[in-house]
């Protein structure tokens, strides 16, 4: 065998192994690639489920503080509501005095506070209906009736000479009284937020 020979054979397996290194060079690249690949399809992916559930967090946060404003806003209405029922309640109290059985209704308030009568002189304020109907019922020497401030509404009012005892039993004051009741009554009555 001579040189040509030699130096051929030698080429061709320095061919041979570059043709092997370079097919296990190409195998190690498309490998690398598909890995390179895959992470990025996992990366993309998770990337773009972790955009979705921030854009869903984000969606019903939004959401919640939209229903918060709106259950606000009907509370307001419902309280709107309500204020504007009692205040017309407040604003009728008035005409009751008009009504044929006020004087009745007189005479069972004043009837009420009687036992709570201070010892000694009594001061009986009652509006000018009530006023006739308790002079017949009143006639006990330590009352003497006066009128009603006109700040209150109908009933009777009743306090030492001193004015340091004081039973109010007023339309007003019974309205006062009754506000609290009448308001959870009503917010009861006024269709809620689910109905």
């Amino acid at each position: 065998m001579g040189y040509e020979e030699l130096i051929r054979h030698l080429i061709r397996t320095a061919e041979t192994r570059r043709d092997g290194i370079l097919a296990r060079a190409r195998e190690e690249a498309a490998k690398i690639t598909e890995d390179a690949r895959r992470k990025a399809e996992t990366v993309e992916r998770d990337g773009r489920e972790e955009t979705g559930r921030e854009a869903g967090r984000a969606r019903h946060l939004r959401m919640n503080r939209a229903r918060q404003e709106a259950n606000e806003v009907r509370l307001r209405a419902r309280a709107g509501v309500v204020d504007a029922v009692l205040a017309r309640v407040e604003e009728r109290l008035p005409l009751l005095l008009g009504d044929a059985r006020y004087p009745a209704v007189a005479e069972r308030l004043y009837r009420e506070i009687l036992p709570e009568f201070p010892a000694g002189n009594v001061l009986l304020r009652a509006d000018g209906v009530a006023r006739a109907a308790l002079e017949r019922s009143a006639s006990d020497a330590r009352i003497r009736i006066g009128p009603l401030a006109e700040t209150e509404i109908g009933g009777v009012e009743a306090s030492d000479e001193g004015g340091t005892f004081l039973v109010r039993n007023t339309l007003r004051s019974r309205f006062v009284k009754a506000r609290p009741a009448l308001m959870v009554e009503l917010w009861r009555r006024l269709p809620g937020p689910d109905e």
